[in-house]
């Protein structure tokens, strides 16, 4: 054989050999370095699950209604996420904006066809992707530290910091003056955590929270809340704060 010939078989090309220099071909070279770099990554993970082995809760118990469930830790952006779009907007956080990153995620060889490599020279592409791990790192940090304290209320380890409603049963709760915009909020974002009718969920019962805290109290703790709970209670705008407060300062059970 000459030796200007390739060996059939072998899994490097020539680069002097090729038609378009300063291009490699997809099989071998291109594929062999992504099996490597996957070879190399899957090694490290395997490494890292043996050293560091998950450890197994307590055994499942049906009777145990203080268990708060919580995906695993790699889906607790998406989960967080959720908590932004209660009510009927829920939509929005289960179907729509996972798609919509789905769908960026499958047109972006065609979304940034740029042949530069430097992150200076791909601004939109970098911005992007700094933005998109900024936010699944703080969004999955704001999940566990919310259920971390979800838990310590509901275990008593933690208080809330609102006054102590009793317990009482949702059937013998009678909610007054629905009617009012502040309702429909509290429907919407409170009752996510208090329960529909106020009867407390994840968060303490408030169907009658007006009997022992005044307006400007309840003002002050929506504004500044403990426990876990998110600021403003996900309420966008100081008018739709004071709307609730209106309506729960009626709520005397």
């Amino acid at each position: 054989m000459s030796g200007g010939e390739r060996i059939p078989g072998t899994p490097r090309y020539r680069q002097h050999l090729l038609k378009n220099p300063g291009t490699e071909p997809f099989f071998p070279n291109f594929l062999l370095k992504e099996w490597i770099a996957g070879a190399v990554f899957l090694s490290a993970f395997m490494l890292w699950v043996v050293f560091n082995p998950v450890v197994l809760g307590s055994k499942a118990n049906p009777d145990d209604t203080s268990f708060i469930p919580v995906p695993d830790w790699y889906f607790l952006f998406l989960y967080q996420i959720l908590k932004y779009y209660p009510g009927s907007d829920i939509v929005f956080g289960t179907v729509l904006v996972p798609m919509i990153g789905a769908l960026l995620l499958i047109f972006t060889p065609w979304l940034d066809t740029s042949k530069q490599r430097h992150p200076y020279k791909r601004p939109l592409a970098t911005l992007s992707m700094v933005l998109m791990t900024f936010l699944t790192i703080w969004l999955t940090n704001e999940a566990a530290v919310q259920h971390k304290a979800e838990v310590a209320a509901s275990s008593g380890q933690a208080s809330s910091g609102l006054p102590q409603v009793p317990k009482k049963d949702p059937s013998q709760i009678t909610l007054v003056d629905t009617s009012m915009p502040g309702y429909t909020l509290f429907e919407q974002t409170c009752a996510t955590c208090h329960g529909k009718k106020g009867e407390g969920g994840f968060g303490p019962p408030i169907y009658a929270i007006s009997k022992y805290w005044n307006a400007q109290q309840l003002t002050q703790f929506v504004e500044n809340p403990q426990g876990g709970m998110p600021k403003n209670g996900t309420l966008t705008s100081t008018q739709q704060v004071q709307q609730v407060v209106q309506w729960l300062e009626k709520q005397k059970g």
